[in-house]
């Protein structure tokens, strides 16, 4: 009898270690199963795709900074140069000549640039950029250079700062208050400036938006400043074209007005020009900001190389550096 109770004992305990295990095997298949369907149906991210969706965010922010800040560049160029046109009209039938009678003319020159200063200051200050310019197609010395006139901030991180002359006649810009840049120089040099010649053979009336361009990132001829240039023709009813003018957005003003609400810890966040973007990136053709946290260290005038990863992520790596980023198109100018 005793040996049948033991046998009865070991069996009851065996049922109940496998009744054990098979709830538990279910629970394990349920559990599965639901967090399967979660997946499914999008209510639980991997960590790969939470980071994609803050990107995802990230970037919109920065683009349609990036979009407000052109669209009202461009909106202010097409005034400016409307405004400089006439100017520069008025001031050549006052002095009784024709625009192609400007090459190596100082007089009329200076009075040209005389009239066309403190307008052009005035559009300065309005418009969120580091400078503003006007580049005559006339010349005194010829031999690829232009006459005109360039202005920046003297303190690019202060909106409020004044400006200096960068191109000039520099006794004119001292008659009004902006004072020689160190740097300066009367002319422009056309061989500096990119696709110089093409937009003024692209240049129609009447101007417009569509004849904004914004220009790949360059240092200003004799300085250490890098800008992009937003550029728009300066054309004549009767279809003379009388030059460019338009705005600058250096990486100094670019880097403390444009500073990016986020929620990383560090964040850089870079704008390329068209083509800037493929397997690698140079970091030295890009305007850079940052974020309100900390400092995202970005090595300048380095090559990133860009390897694309799962959810539209792209890692990049600069020597020992590694870095995760997100690439998104848009459109700076109306003629880009």
């Amino acid at each position: 009898m005793r040996h049948v109770l033991e046998k009865l004992n070991y069996a009851n305990r065996s049922m109940k270690h496998k009744l054990v295990l098979y709830m538990a095997a279910m629970g394990l298949l349920l559990a599965a199963v639901l967090l399967v369907s979660l997946q499914i149906f999008g209510r639980i991210n991997t960590p790969g795709e939470e980071l994609s969706k803050s990107m995802s965010i990230q970037m919109e922010v920065f683009r349609s900074d990036m979009a407000s800040l052109w669209r009202n560049v461009s909106g202010m160029s097409t005034h400016l140069s409307k405004d400089m046109t006439d100017i520069l009209e008025d001031s050549l039938a006052e002095q009784g000549m024709t625009f192609s009678e400007l090459d190596g003319n100082l007089d009329a020159i200076s009075q040209v640039e005389e009239a066309l200063l403190e307008p052009l200051c005035q559009y300065g200050r309005q418009v969120d950029c580091s400078g503003a310019f006007v580049l005559l197609n006339s010349s005194l010395g010829g031999d690829g250079s232009c006459g005109g006139l360039y202005i920046q901030r003297s303190n690019s991180a202060r909106m409020a700062s004044d400006f200096l002359l960068y191109r000039g006649m520099a006794e004119i810009g001292k008659a009004h208050g902006v004072m020689p840049h160190r740097k300066w120089s009367r002319e422009f040099n056309t061989e500096t400036l990119p696709d110089y010649r093409q937009c003024l053979a692209d240049a129609v009336a009447p101007v417009s938006s569509a004849s904004c361009r914004t220009s790949a990132l360059i240092t200003l001829p004799g300085t250490s400043e890098r800008a992009v240039l937003l550029t728009v023709p300066m054309v004549g009813e009767d279809g003379t074209v009388y030059g460019l003018c338009g705005f600058g957005v250096n990486q100094t003003y670019f880097a403390a007005h444009h500073k990016q609400p986020t929620g990383f810890q560090s964040v850089a966040c870079l704008m390329a020009s068209e083509g800037g973007v493929s397997n690698t990136l140079d970091s030295g053709g890009c305007l850079m900001t940052g974020g309100a946290g900390d400092y995202c260290y970005v090595p300048i005038n380095d090559r990133l190389t860009l390897k694309p990863m799962r959810h539209g992520l792209i890692a990049m790596k600069c020597g020992g550096l590694s870095y995760v980023g997100m690439a998104m198109d848009f459109t700076a100018a109306g003629g880009d």
